[in-house]
């Protein structure tokens, strides 16, 4: 018999007023996951999943630039394993999504629990031809992390190669967990 998936917490509505677009070169989280992608304290346990997931929308209309997608545990915390330098199109408007995966592995004391994360980005590639997307995997550095205090899940973003003209916006993003 087939094990039976129900979604559990942490339940956190997802944004009604969008969070901000931006356009800079730096290192950015892509939505304030203090807010809407929580770790609580005390939750995670050895073999817990938490799914994340977001989208939103994305304008390259002059230069094409290079993406890093760099994940990390805890506001500005510890890093899970940052993507390649992935070169985006010229896009006149486009979409994304993200999904991830968190996995504790162990929970121990303190700063003592392991977890790691594997996930991608998705987006178009060159409009109009067939094919074309750009998937960017990120993760897979397993982490040593503290399981007992509240934490969230950071997705940042680094783009590269131009300034003003790329722009990325999210719609939504939001966390659960398989088990």
């Amino acid at each position: 018999m087939a094990r039976n998936l129900f979604n559990d917490g942490p339940y956190v509505d997802i944004p009604i007023t969008l969070p901000s677009t931006y356009t800079t070169t730096t290192i950015v989280p892509l939505w304030p996951a203090a807010a809407f992608t929580p770790v609580f304290a005390n939750d995670p346990k050895a073999g817990k999943i938490y799914c994340v997931r977001a989208g939103g929308t994305i304008v390259m209309s002059v230069n094409t630039c290079t993406l890093i997608i760099t994940p990390k545990y805890g506001t500005g915390g510890t890093a899970l394993g940052a993507s390649t330098a992935q070169t985006l199109p010229v896009m006149a408007a486009g979409i994304w999504t993200l999904e991830a995966e968190l996995v504790f592995t162990f929970i121990g004391t303190g700063a003592a629990s392991k977890c790691y994360l594997i996930g991608k980005f998705c987006c178009a590639g060159t409009i109009a031809t067939p094919g074309a997307g750009t998937v960017i995997p990120f993760g897979g550095t397993l982490a040593t992390v503290t399981s007992d205090a509240l934490a969230n899940v950071e997705i940042n973003t680094t783009l590269g190669g131009t300034t003003g003209s790329p722009v990325l916006g999210t719609v939504f993003a939001y966390i659960f967990s398989r088990n």
